[in-house]
């Protein structure tokens, strides 16, 4: 279970999939099609409901971009 209010919050380490997706900026099924593909570790809180909540660290997030932008190529300057 998260700790406080702070871990929900799209600056802490925590995040939901629309601040997840805030955050990378793009859409919710993007992350859910990362979390599917295994590019992005989704996190299950709560393990007696249905339906566990998913949250995303920043620190994952943060890896991801830094993979994304070592994939394109540079552009030249004039």
């Amino acid at each position: 279970m998260l700790k406080n209010d702070k871990d929900t919050d799209s600056t802490g380490p925590w995040m939901t999939k629309r601040a997840a997706g805030a955050y990378l900026h793009v859409s919710m099924s993007t992350i859910y099609n990362l979390e599917k593909q295994g590019l992005l570790k989704a996190y299950r809180i709560g393990s007696g409901s249905k339906r566990p909540i998913l949250r995303f660290k920043q620190e994952d997030l943060d890896n991801l971009l830094m993979k994304r932008e070592r994939g394109r190529p540079r552009q030249e300057t004039i």
